[in-house]
């Protein structure tokens, strides 16, 4: 091998032009071949670029970008980012700074120190949001965790969906407790029993099978299937099926039992009815307030079409129309006046116990 002077010339020729020394015997003796090789071996080779992967420490197959963390599982891989730990087998993280991924085929997307600590759990972005039930999912957010199998909370803040394939997909510190919860966003919402289900509104509560609530504030549907539709401070708590439509304060406290609005009414009576209105109490079985204010039905099958202060009191199948009435005997209807339009002025094809006009004077068939 020679190393070529750098003050070395070179001259080419033409092919057809003999290359022997016709020089003089000085220009001769300062002549020197060289090789294709001895140019090889003069010029100097750039050192080769370095790679941006490296080998991790989980096996030949695993996988981290130089400076971003240690993929110590078989076949895990960190694509970027900073402090990052892959460290179970076939584990994922994309990037972002100081995640985990430490159970089998977790994944970690990117953000900021989050964590998917069990088999198929995923956190795709955010900070602080951890994944530690199989096959969990965060989907973004601060704070958030998913606990139960199955469970996904999209985004949000410090909300926890610890029950089997519960979901939450926003809001702010709301947990979905029973197994196939579902909340929808809001604050301070608590889905606890299984198959329930919070719409959103804040502080609200569904704490037996299959109840719901739409949305409002500080309700409560703790009746099996019983559902509160908003409003503020509402309950739904009958056996089953109570309803509470909206408003305020109202309460539904017996199977089958509905309040439509209104303020501080109740249906406590089985199969009862509160329209609306303002403190209303319905506590006979299929008894009904159409509205108004402090009436009171509470016997069996009575009616109370409107107005204010009527009782019902023990008479069953009794209907108040009018205001300040109580009943004093069954299946009678009350009015506070009555008046009669059209009336027949014949009673000529009327059926026994009709009512007809003669001369002004009311008759009875």
């Amino acid at each position: 091998m020679a190393i070529i002077p750098s003050t070395q010339k070179f001259h080419t020729v033409a092919e057809n032009i003999p290359t022997k020394n016709r020089g003089s015997e000085l220009a001769n003796s300062r002549r020197e071949a060289f090789t294709m090789q001895d140019i090889i071996d003069t010029v100097p080779v750039p050192p080769s670029s370095p790679s941006l992967f490296e080998e991790g420490t989980g096996g030949a197959a695993s996988t981290q970008r130089v400076g971003s963390g240690t993929a110590s599982g078989d076949t895990s891989t960190i694509s970027g980012g900073n402090a990052n730990s892959a460290s179970g087998v076939q584990s994922t993280i994309g990037g972002g700074r100081s995640n985990i991924a430490s159970s089998g085929y977790s994944t970690v997307g990117g953000g900021y120190d989050n964590t998917a600590s069990d088999v198929y759990s995923t956190v795709s972005g955010g900070k602080d949001n951890t994944a530690s039930a199989s096959s969990s999912t965060v989907g973004g957010g601060t704070y958030n965790t998913a606990s139960g199998f199955f469970s996904v909370v999209s985004g949000g803040n410090t909300n926890t969906a610890s029950g089997g394939r519960s979901f939450i997909g926003s809001g702010y510190a709301n947990q979905s407790i029973g197994e196939y919860t579902v909340i929808s966003g809001g604050s301070y919402n608590t889905a606890s029993a299984d198959y329930t289900t919070i719409s959103g509104g804040s502080n609200n509560n569904a704490n037996k099978w299959n109840a719901t609530v739409g949305g409002g504030k500080g309700c409560t549907a703790s009746g099996y299937y019983s559902t509160v539709g908003g409003g503020r401070f509402n309950t739904a708590s009958g056996g089953e099926n109570s309803t509470v439509a909206g408003g305020n304060s109202n309460s539904a406290s017996s199977a089958s039992s509905t309040v439509g609005g209104g303020y501080g009414n109740i249906a406590s009576g089985n199969r009862s009815t509160v329209g609306g209105g303002a403190y209303n109490t319905v506590s006979g079985y299929k008894s009904f307030i159409g509205g108004g204010a402090y009436n009171i039905a509470s016997s069996e099958n009575s009616v109370i079409v409107g107005g204010s202060y009527n009782n019902t009191s023990t008479f069953a199948s009794t209907i108040i129309a009018g205001s300040g009435i109580t009943a004093d005997q069954g299946g009678c209807t009350f009015v506070s006046k009555l008046s009669i339009k059209s009336i027949p002025t014949s009673a000529a094809g009327l059926p026994s116990g009709s009512v007809w006009s003669n001369g002004g004077v009311l008759n009875i068939v």
